[in-house]
């Protein structure tokens, strides 16, 4: 079974200038835990995930405490927290994007992406084609496999 037989189409894609509010919305609006980020050419530049928005908890120094880092700001209050989202209204898709992207070809046997996934801890892999994104290939769609009818 290849990539493209599991992948959902099309892609959202956002453009590297759009303000992270409006890449929220996207996200909500479409159900979506990831957008690719494309230049003005279609080009995948970046890939920015649910995880970006909602941050990482790292450990506070001399404490058994987490505090989370959202944007690149540790949030030890939740005065701080709301303090760094208002910030992050006005930040760019090329601001908090992931521009290392783990990428796919549609012809690639799905077992081989999907160990890569599970190995480098990945949720979501976008298609591309020529270099533009072509599909999303999430962990969500792997239940096809299980969920698909007998052969």
């Amino acid at each position: 079974m290849t990539v493209k037989e599991l992948m959902t189409e099309p892609v959202v894609t956002v453009d590297e200038n759009m303000l992270a509010v409006d890449i929220a919305r996207v996200m909500q609006e479409h159900d979506i835990g990831a957008v690719v980020v494309v230049d003005e050419s279609g080009q995948l530049r970046g890939i920015v995930t649910e995880s970006d928005f909602t941050g990482i908890g790292r450990s506070v120094p001399f404490s058994v405490a987490l505090a989370p880092i959202v944007f690149g700001a540790r949030a030890a209050t939740i005065a701080e927290l709301e303090r760094i989202y208002a910030r992050a209204r006005q930040l760019r898709a090329r601001e908090i994007m992931s521009d290392k992207v783990q990428t796919a070809e549609e012809s690639e046997d799905i077992g081989a992406v999907v160990q890569r996934m599970l190995t480098r801890k990945l949720r979501h892999v976008p298609v591309v084609r020529n270099g533009k994104p072509v599909g999303m290939l999430a962990r969500h769609d792997i239940l096809k496999l299980v969920a698909a009818p007998s052969r």
